[in-house]
């Protein structure tokens, strides 16, 4: 079994518990694209660069009651799963979103473009908004 195959359940294990124990509330800009934009909550499977490679994230997005967005991903390291947050996520436009990231390695940003149909995204990561280098990608079926 490939390492990225062996870590899958172990993700989605910490997925189904931040899901079930935490709520992450997004101070967001903007309530998001304009109605009829389509579906952007929901889970998104893909990679994210992280230490020397690209390893596999589980990346969700949803909207709170007041219209903010909430994020969070889970990340599939060599031995082990990072679990972090997105908030103070602010749409630039109808399709690209920006947001910081928190884990227990720290703060940073990503800004993400996702696809006219919501079903995927493209986009990068970093330290700094100055510094958005390391890609990180996701789309569901």
């Amino acid at each position: 079994m490939s390492r990225s195959c062996a870590i899958v359940p172990a993700i989605v294990s910490a997925f189904l518990f931040l899901a079930t124990a935490s709520t992450v509330v997004v101070a967001d800009g903007h309530a998001g694209p304009p109605p009829g934009a389509g579906p952007v909550g929901g889970s998104y499977e893909g990679q994210v660069y992280n230490g020397d490679d690209m390893d596999p994230v589980l990346t969700v997005f949803s909207r709170s009651p007041s219209g903010a967005w909430t994020g969070s991903y889970v990340l599939g390291e060599e031995e082990d799963v990072e679990v972090g947050q997105l908030d103070a996520c602010t749409w630039e436009t109808m399709l690209l979103i920006t947001c910081r990231w928190t884990d227990r390695h720290g703060v940073g940003f990503a800004r993400l473009l996702f696809s006219s149909d919501f079903r995927a995204f493209r986009g990068f990561w970093g330290n700094s908004m100055d510094a958005l280098t390391l890609p990180w990608e996701g789309g569901r079926e």
